[in-house]
């Protein structure tokens, strides 16, 4: 039974990838293993998950299979085969059967290395990045194919009339330029195309809100187009804006050196680690309506008046979009490409937006 302890303990000890002392006192992990006659052996843990690696093989069928072996074999030599729990043997091939039990001993060190390797490295990873991984498994799916996120714009707008803005010749239609705000809801995927070069394509929900200057500016529309009119007649006005809202798609060709901007539905859920990214596309739309809206104070009461006609709004927009990103931060700019309103029928305004993305 000697020679079967000592063949135990050195399979132990290949397989843990271990040293086996008589004594270390100052060890952080280790194993003892007090045998009948009174001896005393430690196993001292160097990668910390050889006792899980341990309890995947059944010690006591390893004991059965030495001492079979050695009791029954013809030729005198001792064939050994190790068995795990799930019933898997890791046994030696035919052609090694005739090898020494030295030899054996050596191919099943190289064998259970391996598998120690493969195992301290699946411990290692399911310990300490359980987090990290679901986000890796994400990313790379995200980089194989395409994903589908939320997506939720929030800035300014205002237009250009020949590359001047109208608050410059104080202009009825001239914008509030901190006040009038621009938001966009709807979906963006995500398609990997080649390396860093992925294109954000979608559709979404887009509102100008064009808050004027003038709290008394009417907009009137006749046959021969629209007038912006300052309305003297109202005593306290309070808020004078034009809102149209845009149905749009766009496309945007971006380059990413990083993970994928965003993750899951909620616009919110970004990941932290992504790094640089840029592009520029272009986008169209289609409109859905439009309205300008008075508020004023008379008698004391807040009235409000919506109007909700044309006024010779372009039925369509198109323009470029700039979107630049690191890390939890996104910025956009459009630049609408087309007039606003119908040529001819109203002044010449190119409308712009810019701002942050969710």
């Amino acid at each position: 039974m000697k020679a079967i302890f000592s063949i135990l303990l050195t399979l132990t000890s290949y397989a843990l990838g271990t040293t086996i002392l008589l004594a270390n006192p100052t060890a952080q992990d280790t194993i003892i293993i007090r045998l009948g006659s009174g001896e005393e052996v430690m196993i001292i843990s160097e990668g910390g998950n050889e006792v899980e690696l341990l309890q995947q093989f059944d010690m006591n069928a390893i004991l059965r299979d030495l001492e079979h072996t050695e009791d029954t074999a013809s030729d005198g030599k001792v064939y050994i085969e190790i068995q795990d729990q799930t019933g898997e043997k890791y046994d030696f091939e035919e052609d090694e059967r005739s090898l020494s039990l030295e030899e054996k001993l050596e191919r099943l060190e190289d064998r259970m290395r391996r598998i120690g390797r493969s195992s301290s490295s699946d411990a290692m990873t399911s310990s300490s990045n359980s987090n990290s991984n679901s986000s890796s498994d994400r990313s790379r799916r995200r980089r194989s194919g395409t994903s589908t996120t939320m997506m939720f714009d929030f800035g300014l707008n205002n237009y250009l009339n020949n590359g001047n803005f109208p608050d410059d010749t104080d202009e009825l239609y001239a914008v509030k330029p901190l006040v009038a705000w621009n938001i966009a809801l709807g979906i963006t995927n995500t398609t990997h195309l080649a390396g860093p070069l992925y294109l954000e394509w979608g559709g979404n929900v887009n509102w100008y809100n064009f808050k004027f200057q003038n709290d008394r500016t009417r907009m009137i529309k006749t046959d021969d187009g629209v007038d912006f009119v300052e309305d003297l007649d109202v005593v306290d006005p309070r808020k004078s804006k034009f809102v149209v809202p845009y149905l749009n798609a766009q496309f945007v060709p971006m380059f990413q050196f990083g993970r994928a901007r965003r993750d899951g539905w909620f616009p919110l859920d970004r990941d932290e680690d992504s790094g640089f990214r840029i592009g520029m596309g272009g986008y169209a739309g289609y409109r859905i309506g439009s309205r300008h809206k008075n508020v004023f104070v008379e008698d004391n009461d807040r009235e409000r008046v919506k109007n909700r006609v044309n006024y010779f709004v372009n039925n369509w927009r198109y323009g470029v979009r700039f979107q630049l990103g690191f890390r939890s931060f996104d910025f956009y700019a459009n630049y609408d490409l087309n007039e606003l309103f119908v040529e001819g029928k109203g002044p010449e305004l190119n409308a712009f937006s810019f701002g942050i993305m969710f």
